[in-house]
């Protein structure tokens, strides 16, 4: 089975505050849509701005409007919160916990090593690893991941955000039994479907049914169709939403089509007025999700 997955954001108020009430609503839209499941609590919900209790609010509002698997984000720079994070996302209800490496200070390899399997080995939840080392400074070797998938039963699969796909590729080879690896890119979503990836993670599905229609259409067997879709739809909306710093353009055009007025968490901030024109006239053609 193919995945799209949401990493949906975490919409605020004016003053910066959570906005639960656009949270839930933005959950049920998805509980509805034709994504497979959802995942808060990462880069583009901007965990790393989140307070512990916060963190756990979400995760329990995620958890309690929707039936779809959650995958819950419990990355940190500390152990003792990842580990903590991973309990509470089991004792929710939530499917899987998505494990990033720690940041800020990138470990060497056996550092990594320690990190990640001193956590996945205290919670009985099944775990997805991160790689986007553009953002945690390290990546996820391959030896290692192979070695991980050896020695942890509940590693279920990675989700890779690194734009690079020889490493994609190389972890595709890998894969045994029950472990997934998804694509965290969505203008990589195609061609990381046509080396065998089993799906993707894509930030354009908190608005926009693009990365759905690409996966349907290639399922389906009209690869002509899926690469008019990433052609057309996904690569100009890139485009503009990446013309601000990310995430800012993503939550711009996701009030803009809600009609919501939305805040931002510092240091994210809106899109200045150059970028934000971009979004406006590129969010126009989306056919959204239901």
């Amino acid at each position: 089975m193919k995945e799209l997955i949401t990493p949906c954001l975490t919409p605020f108020l004016p003053n910066g505050d959570v906005d639960f009430p656009a949270l839930t609503s933005l959950v049920k839209k998805l509980d509805e849509s034709g994504v497979t499941g959802i995942f808060p609590l990462g880069s583009t919900g901007v965990f790393p701005w989140l307070t512990l209790e916060e963190k756990k609010e979400i995760m329990r509002c995620v958890r309690n409007n929707t039936d779809k698997p959650v995958y819950c984000g419990v990355g940190s720079t500390s152990i003792a919160e990842s580990i903590q994070l991973s309990v509470f996302a089991e004792d929710c209800g939530c499917e899987f916990a998505v494990l990033t490496p720690p940041y800020y200070m990138p470990p060497d390899e056996e550092g990594m090593k320690e990190f990640l399997l001193g956590v996945m080995g205290k919670s009985n939840v099944n775990f997805f690893l991160y790689n986007i080392p553009q953002f945690t400074g390290s990546r996820i070797q391959p030896a290692l991941l192979d070695e991980l998938i050896q020695a942890v039963p509940n590693l279920s699969g990675i989700k890779d955000s690194s734009g690079d796909m020889r490493y994609f590729s190389r972890l595709v080879s890998l894969r045994k039994d029950n472990f997934r690896v998804l694509q965290g890119q969505d203008d990589l979503l195609l061609p990381s479907l046509a080396v065998g990836g089993d799906g993707g993670v894509c930030g354009l599905s908190n608005f926009s049914d693009s990365a759905v229609r690409i996966l349907e259409s290639f399922l389906a067997g009209d690869v002509p169709k899926a690469a008019e879709i990433n052609e057309h739809t996904i690569l100009p909306l890139m485009d503009a939403l990446n013309s601000s710093n990310f995430p800012s353009g993503y939550y711009y055009a996701y009030y803009l089509i809600n009609r919501l007025k939305g805040g931002y968490r510092p240091p994210m901030h809106a899109p200045p007025e150059e970028s934000a024109a971009k979004i406006r006239e590129s969010v126009k053609s989306l056919v959204l999700s239901k």
